[in-house]
C-alpha cells in the first residue's frame, strides 16, 4: 500500500463492489458518496486514516476499477485485503440494517460523537436499540492422518478446488463442539487432539473463521452429499487443486505440509 505522511485512504463500496484504482485505495474522497466514515478509530497516533465511502447509487468513477473482493484473493497485500474486507463488512451491515427490527423506524446514520470514540453503531431514535456491525463465527479445520490430510470438493465449488472442512457455530455451542460436529456431519469421521491455528475475517459477507488442526481417530469417509461432492485422504506431496494463498484454508494446508516435510527431514537424519 502507498505510504505517505498523514495520508487519507478512501474505500468506496457500492453493493458489494470496491473501487480500487491499480489495486490500491483512493487518496481522495469520491464525489457522490452518501456517507463517509473512518474505519480505523479509535487509533489516533498513525499517519494515515482509512475511510469507507458508501452510496446507494452508482458513483461516477472509472468502471474498470470496480472489483469484487474475490478478484483480489491471492494477489493483494495483507494490508489491502484487511481494509478491503473491513470495508465490505461495514457496507453489508449498512445495507442490511436500514430499519429497526423492533419498531420498524428508519435507522439514522452513526452519530458523529460516537464515531469520534470509535463506536460504529446505528441507534434507533424511537426505541434506542443499538445495531453494530457483527461477524458470524465459523470453524475451519484440516483433519490429518500421518502424512495424509482430508480434503473435500464442495458442492458449491465452481473451480474444482479441494479444501478443508468448515461450518457455522450453532447457538449455545463451544467452538470445539462445532469442530467435532461439523467433521462428523460432513464426512462421518471422528477426530481427536484439536489444535487451534489461527483466525481470518472472511467478508463473504461477514464471517470470522477460526482455524484448527485435528487428528483422525476413527471412521470411514462418508460425504454428506448435500454439501460435499467427494472427499479423500491426500498425501502431502500429492495434493489436488487447493485454495489460493491468502486464504486460511491454504494457510492450514501449507502449515501441514511444512510440518510433514520437517518430520521427514528429521527421520532421514536419524537413518
Amino acid at each position: 500500500m502507498r505510504n505517505a505522511d498523514k495520508t487519507n485512504y478512501y474505500w468506496p463500496v457500492v453493493d458489494g463492489q470496491l473501487w480500487l484504482p491499480d489495486g490500491q485505495p483512493a487518496t481522495e474522497a469520491p464525489q457522490g458518496s452518501h456517507a463517509c466514515f473512518r474505519m480505523d478509530l479509535p487509533e489516533t497516533d498513525n499517519d494515515y486514516r482509512h475511510w469507507i465511502c458508501l452510496s446507494e447509487k452508482p458513483l461516477p468513477l472509472a468502471p474498470e476499477h470496480w472489483l469484487n473482493l474475490r478478484d483480489l484473493m491471492g494477489s493483494s497485500t495483507p494490508d489491502v485485503w484487511y481494509w478491503a474486507g473491513r470495508a465490505l463488512q461495514i457496507e453489508h451491515w449498512w445495507r442490511r440494517h436500514r430499519f429497526c427490527s423492533a419498531c420498524g423506524s428508519t435507522l439514522p446514520e452513526p452519530a458523529p460523537e460516537r464515531l469520534t470514540h470509535g463506536e460504529m453503531v446505528r441507534v434507533c431514535s424511537s426505541c434506542q436499540i443499538h445495531y453494530y456491525p457483527v461477524q458470524t463465527p465459523c470453524i475451519i479445520v484440516l483433519v490429518t492422518r500421518g502424512d495424509y490430510c482430508l480434503l473435500a470438493l464442495h458442492q458449491r465449488s465452481r473451480t474444482g478446488t479441494y479444501t478443508t472442512l468448515a461450518g457455522f457455530v450453532e447457538a449455545g455451542e463451544r467452538i470445539e463442539q462445532t469442530v467435532v460436529r461439523e467433521v462428523d456431519e460432513e464426512v462421518g469421521v471422528k477426530i481427536k487432539n484439536l489444535r487451534y491455528a489461527d483466525s481470518q475475517s472472511w467478508p463473504f459477507p461477514s464471517q470470522l473463521m477460526l482455524g484448527f488442526y485435528a487428528e483422525y481417530e476413527a471412521g470411514s469417509i462418508e460425504p454428506q452429499l448435500e454439501e460435499i461432492t467427494e472427499a479423500h485422504w491426500y498425501h502431502y506431496r500429492q495434493l489436488p487443486k487447493i485454495p489460493p494463498r491468502g486464504t486460511i484454508a491454504r494457510q492450514l494446508i501449507d502449515g501441514f505440509i511444512s510440518e510433514r516435510e520437517a518430520a521427514s527431514h528429521k527421520s532421514g537424519e536419524r537413518e
